[in-house]
């Protein structure tokens, strides 16, 4: 029961929350292996970390859209979930650009 109601309270704000956490991830993942380690970087330790990123942060999209789309959903409810859609849409247009670049510019500027 206790773990119902927290992801009841939990999922209109799954986009915002998990987003954040996959772009996160993404970035940390992403600017070490590029930038801080120019001997262990590699493109696909880019394109793991923007892969894992991407599945964090749609799988809080798809949280978020739930409450959306739910017919008994307050307004309220349904405004968070909105939010937090875009939000999620936004981190994963963030996280893409960069990988893009990661993977036109060369290693370490070499």
């Amino acid at each position: 029961m206790k773990s119902a109601r927290i992801r009841d309270g939990f999922m209109p704000w799954a986009g915002l929350a998990l987003g954040s956490a996959g772009f996160f991830l993404a970035q940390q993942l992403g600017s070490v292996a590029t930038f801080q380690d120019c001997r262990i970087g590699s493109p696909w330790i880019v394109l793991l970390g923007t892969v894992l990123g991407l599945v964090i942060i749609v799988a809080g999209g798809l949280g978020s859209r739930r409450v959306f789309d739910g017919r008994g959903e307050t307004l309220v409810r349904r405004m968070i979930a909105a939010v937090s859609l875009m939000a999620a849409a936004l981190f994963a247009l963030a996280l893409v650009l960069p990988f893009i670049a990661a993977l036109l510019i060369p290693r370490c500027w070499a």
